[in-house]
């Protein structure tokens, strides 16, 4: 089974991020990809897991000592890592594409942290952005212009790919993730 990392919220959301951002959790499962998450029993992590287990669906919970107290239970599969650089490198080897809500500081160092590895050629696994009224356009730009003044060797295009819909995020995961 392919695995699919979502790096998101543990906070509550209003319904205008959390909304499609489930939409999105919800295919996932239906096309039979497992769920991969920080584990946490808050907010729209935890929403996001009772959606997949309420459908079936295969979770993975990729924890940190830091975080043990806010574990959820119930995962088919949890790892608990030394530290949250631990953390991340579990979830770049464990999963198959990567996906990132809208979120805080937490998802922004986990999503950069794939990137970085992609801007060095040493990850080549689908990236997307779910970019629910234009919440990461500021990243976007701010890469692109990286590229522009010559400090990467890619665009955020060449590397990611956004949209505020669902069903293309799926699209662009099942063209791109690795058989």
């Amino acid at each position: 089974m392919k695995k699919v990392a979502f790096f998101l919220s543990a906070n509550d959301l209003d319904k205008k991020y959390s909304v499609p951002a489930l939409e999105l959790v919800k295919l996932i499962v239906e096309l039979k990809y497992g769920f991969v998450y920080g584990g946490t029993n808050k907010g729209l992590m935890s929403e996001a897991s009772d959606l997949v287990k309420s459908l079936g669906g295969h979770i993975t919970a990729i924890s940190s000592k830091e975080f043990a107290l806010k574990l959820k239970k119930g995962a088919d599969e949890e790892y608990m890592c030394e530290d949250v650089a631990d953390r991340k490198r579990k979830f770049i080897e464990y999963s198959d594409a990567f996906i990132a809500l809208p979120g805080g500081m937490g998802t922004l160092d986990e999503i950069t942290e794939v990137i970085a590895k992609r801007k060095l050629d040493l990850l080549h696994k689908p990236i997307a952005f779910l970019n629910i009224d234009g919440f990461w356009d500021g990243l976007i730009k701010q890469i692109n212009d990286m590229y522009k003044h010559g400090f990467s060797p890619y665009t955020f295009e060449d590397m990611c790919f956004s949209s505020s819909n669902p069903k293309e995020i799926m699209g662009y995961i099942e063209k791109n993730i690795e058989e």
